[in-house]
Parts: C-alpha cells; structure tokens; sequence
C-alpha cells in the first residue's frame, strides 16, 4: 500500500510540473530599313579595261556615294533585345508530388501513428475524453490536406502510469503490431523502447532526458529545454537584469542531482565569479540536524565573499532561509525554481521572511496562465477542441470536474510538431528524411510556446526564457518583473 501511494503522489508531482524586361515597344519600321542602293550616276557608264587602273576622280565619287547612304536607325542587337520580353519562355510548371509507400507506416495516403494516453483513473481523476482532443486535431490537420497529401491515421492506447509494464507493453503494440510510423503522447516511462530498441519516432509531451536523447536511433523529442540548455538560457536573464553582479555560492537541495552541475557550467562559461558550491544531504527528517547543516553552509558562503547565492531545485530557497536567517549575512538570494518557495511555510517553521528581502526567482507560465491571458495559440486549441466535442475544457477544475486542460495542449503541440517537420522532409518519408529536416533547422508554431525551434543537436523545441520574479513583501509572494 506505501509504495502504491508513494507512486500516486510521483505521478502527481510529473503531472503538476508539465503543467512560428521592359515595356518599350519594337523600333518603328524605319529604323529597320535596309541602306539605300548607290545612285545610278556614280557608277561609271563603261567598265574600264582589266588593265586599266581606275582613274583618281572615280574614288571620291565612290566615296561620296557611300558617305551618302543613310545608316540604319537602330541596329539589329538592338532589335533583338527590344522583342526579347515577348520571345521569354514560360516558368516551368512545377513537377507533381509523387507520393509512395516510403516507409513502415508510410503510404501513398496515409501516415499511421500512435498515440499513448494516460489513463489517470487508477488514480482516482478523470482527463475527460482524451481520444476525442486528438481526433479534434488530427482531423484539422486532415481537412487541410494531411501532410503533402497524406492523412493521419491515429491508433491509440492507453497506459496506468503506475509502474513501467503498461506503458512497455503499450510500445511493443505501436511499434511492432501496429507498425506506426511514429508516435507521440506524454510518455512517463520506456521512451526509449520506442526510440532505440524499434527505432521509432517519438514526440514526448512529457519531455525528454538528455540520457534518453543519447540512446534514441529514431529522432526524439521534447517540448522544453533540456537541463543544461535551460541553465544556460536562465543564467543569461540573470546575467542581462544584473542580477548576478557579484561573487556568486551555488547551493543545490538535495538529491538535485546534475541540476546544480548545469548551472555550474552555465555561470563559469558566462564569466560569473562562483567562489562556492554546497548541496544539502538528507537529514532524514531531522530539522535540527539540516539547520546546523546550512548555519554552517552560511558561514562558508560569507567567508568566501558571495553576494549572491544561487539556489538550485525545489527546497534549496528553504535551505538558504534556514542557514541565514539567525544571522546579519544577508546576501541576495536567487532560486531557480520559484515555485518551491513559500513564505507562510516558513514563517509556520519558525523563520522570518527578512532573508526573502530583494531576492528573485525564476518562474514559468502555465497552461492556466496562457489560458486566463486568452494566448491565441492557446484559445485555438481549445476552441477547436470544444466545438468537435462538446466538452468543456476547464481552466480551474474544482472537485470531480475533469482535469482536462493539460491534455488539450498536449494534443495540439504533439500534432502540430509532427506535422510541420514531416511536411519539410518531403515526399519521401522515412526516419532518415525526418532527422534530415529536423536537422536542417526549422522555425516551429507550436501551442503555449512564445518562440520553438529544433535543428541538429537541439531537439529539444523551447526557446522562450523563464519569468524573472522578485520577491514583494507587501504582497508577501513572488510577483513577475516588468
């Protein structure tokens, strides 16, 4: 029964986080004359004898007569240019697209794909009806002439995110029995059971590791920056509100992982000055223990000469609060993750929020957030979806409503990535020419994204940097920074 709750609060915790010649005329016909012939009267009446040499006066007679010939008005070239507008060939029709049976998955009228859903009732909430969000968007792309003529055609399956074996057996159907071409859905486990052991696309509403993207044969893909891009992506805002203009400790939560190790990187290629880096262990629960832990963190921090402590993941703003809090130091703090932060929280352990004074965090905006905003990609997407259905899509559920908002957008991202990258690799459609055109580099329009690109060694698709908050006590909250 534990490790079945422990899974439902993972899922939860997944689930919550993920939530663009001339117009002159011919010469007239006497500029085309021919030269006059010579007058009559210049040539001699009788041809002198062979032996004769012709006598002197006859030469400039002659001359005279040639001196008087008229010339033509416009040369011949010049003729020839002037006509040329109406001598141009036609542009040559374009060849027709020749369509074929050009992959697993691939023929000359459609693409099979598939679709994986997640079915949360294991878990006691409803999604609404998922299959009907990508069938909305699916028959847009289809209505509009499918990809250079070639329909979509979805087979879809569910999975329990509980454990691996569902959604394992939910590739093995997709890519050996149905033999998609490719696949999309927000995947939780087994991607690359999709993309490495069968070789098959897969877009990942979820997102994607950088482990993953490494094993994967087939292209992979995910909707936001990877760890280390988005480090990088995050340090440069900083760097560009002059933010991080002093001496800088990195301190990470524990079990942060290769996350405090991204912005490591980031800051030192970005000529920040890290005169320090710490990370929690897990004191197990024992508060005393984590405090003596950071008080002591603190004390390293000042001797080193940071202004600025960059906290990393969820929990590390907490873990800097703890450490200072006691204490005159008071440094800028930044936390990377301000959703982790919670001012109320640490007045009820005991803290004050004076550490909170002048500090900033990175935040994201949400589906809601787009959806509230009316974001025209977003209303679209809903919009569309609505008008197929009949379901209403929920910004704010409360209680039993269906959670059904999330899976909307996924829908619409997923479609309209696939779509847009098998279009650009042309009529032949295989793997190899759908690497190909994700390697040459496009511009994406993708949902709930401000700007997406992907292109070689970048496949994953966001390019839009995170909100800058700071901190306002008045509101006591993180509000956004204009």
């Amino acid at each position: 029964m534990r490790l079945r709750l422990i899974g439902i609060i993972t899922v939860l915790l997944v689930l919550a986080s993920a939530c663009g010649g001339g117009d002159s005329e011919p010469a007239s016909d006497g500029g085309a004359q021919e030269p006059e012939t010579q007058p009559e009267e210049a040539a001699p009446e009788t041809a002198p004898p062979p032996t004769e040499a012709p006598e002197p006066a006859d030469e400039p007679e002659e001359a005279d007569a040639e001196a008087t010939a008229p010339e033509p008005e416009t040369p011949e070239p010049a003729d020839e240019q002037a006509e040329a507008p109406e001598t141009e060939e036609e542009p040559a029709e374009p060849e027709p697209i020749v369509l074929t049976d050009s992959f697993r998955g691939v023929t000359s009228e459609a693409i099979k794909i598939g679709i994986v859903i997640i079915d949360l009732s294991v878990i006691g909430r409803s999604n609404g009806d998922v299959e009907a969000k990508w069938q909305a968007v699916i028959d847009e792309v289809n209505a509009n002439g499918g990809v250079l003529g070639r329909r979509l055609e979805p087979v879809m399956v569910g999975y329990s995110p509980l454990g691996n074996v569902e959604s394992e057996a939910a590739c093995v159907q997709l890519t050996q029995d149905e033999e998609v071409f490719a696949a999309m859905g927000p995947l939780l486990t087994n991607l690359t059971c999709f993309t490495d052991v069968n070789e098959t696309i897969f877009i990942n509403t979820f997102g994607v590791s950088q482990e993953d993207f490494d094993r994967s044969k087939a292209v992979a893909i995910g909707p936001g920056a990877l760890p280390a891009r988005g480090a990088a992506i995050s340090v440069q805002l900083l760097i560009d509100a002059g933010i991080l203009d002093g001496p800088v400790a990195v301190h990470a939560a524990a079990d942060t992982g290769s996350e405090r190790d991204h912005y490591v990187n980031a800051l030192v290629a970005a000529g920040v000055d890290v005169v320090s880096e710490t990370e929690s262990t897990s004191s197990g629960g024992d508060i005393a223990a984590s405090e003596a832990e950071m008080q002591a963190f603190a004390q390293r921090w000042q001797a080193d000469g940071a202004e600025v402590i960059l906290a990393v993941g969820i929990g590390s703003a907490l873990n800097v609060v703890s450490g200072i809090d006691r204490s005159p130091y008071r440094p800028r703090l930044v936390a990377t993750r301000g959703s982790g932060i919670d001012p109320e929280l640490y007045r009820d352990l005991g803290y004050t929020t004076d550490a909170l004074e002048g500090a900033y965090a990175l935040g994201s905006v949400g589906f809601e957030d787009l959806a509230k905003a009316g974001d025209p990609s977003v209303v679209s997407c809903i919009d569309r979806f609505e008008a197929a259905s009949g379901e209403i899509v929920i910004v704010d559920p409360e209680g039993d409503e269906p959670v059904n908002l999330n899976t909307t957008i996924w829908a619409c991202q997923a479609v309209e990535i696939f779509t847009q990258i098998a279009t650009a690799a042309g009529p032949d459609l295989t793997n190899d020419s759908f690497r190909a055109a994700a390697e040459g580099g496009l511009s994406l329009d993708v949902t709930a994204n401000s700007s997406a690109s992907i292109e070689a060694g970048k496949f994953d698709i966001g390019d839009g940097a995170p909100i800058l908050l700071a901190f306002d006590a008045a509101a006591d909250d993180f509000l956004p920074v204009n």
